[in-house]
């Protein structure tokens, strides 16, 4: 959905957020929402106090998805990319009759920069035959398990399903990350049915 604000100089800004929270959450919506020091729409959320109004539009978006639509999604993420892969994942393993993997690789800069990463390690601890996730971060702090820099295509063959027409790949992150992400899927054999970017 789009929020609408004032940055810092009283400008009109319009930004696009996932929710976290699902259609059967009725009466209330959830964001995660990263705050930047020079962000316009951070600013006007830092001016927000309890009980103010919030201008939003929404829901919007192009992926529609249905239970077991395939056997199995990749996801793979980066920063606030997150959201979309989270609610997906979420209206997954919260429906019995729903039977599709989810296999996450998520990247991040720091430890510090893993949104949601509570809610994302209770979802691969409750269904641990159906959710997995993998972090990956460019500077991991002292004993750090998980990948470590940029996300490569071994990464991707090795945590996430292979190149077949019951599975699909979704993709969100900053323009060069999605980019990348790109040239890895297609270098696997992901054909572009068989991709989406959020």
């Amino acid at each position: 959905m789009s929020c609408r604000g004032k940055d810092s100089v009283g400008e009109d800004v319009v930004k696009p957020y996932t929710p976290t929270t699902l259609d059967s959450d009725v009466g209330y919506f959830e964001l995660v929402i990263k705050m930047y020091p020079q962000g316009r729409m951070s600013h006007h959320f830092r001016e927000l106090q309890e009980g103010d109004y919030l201008a939003v539009k929404g829901p919007k978006g192009r992926f529609k998805y249905q239970p077991n639509q395939v056997k199995a999604f990749g996801m793979l993420a980066g920063g606030t990319g997150i959201t979309p892969m989270f609610q997906v994942a979420r209206a997954i393993m919260e429906n019995s009759k729903d039977k599709t993997n989810v296999s996450l690789i998520y990247a991040n800069v720091t430890f510090e920069d893993i949104l949601l990463k509570e809610e994302l390690d209770n979802l691969a601890k409750s269904f641990p035959g159906r959710f997995k996730v993998y972090y990956v971060l460019n500077q991991p702090p002292e004993g750090w398990d998980g990948g470590v820099g940029y996300v490569t295509a071994d990464m991707i063959k090795e945590h996430c399903p292979p190149p077949t027409a019951d599975v699909q790949m979704l993709r969100c992150g900053p323009p060069p990350m999605n980019k990348a992400m790109a040239a890895h899927l297609d270098a696997l054999g992901f054909t572009p049915q068989m991709q989406f970017q959020f």
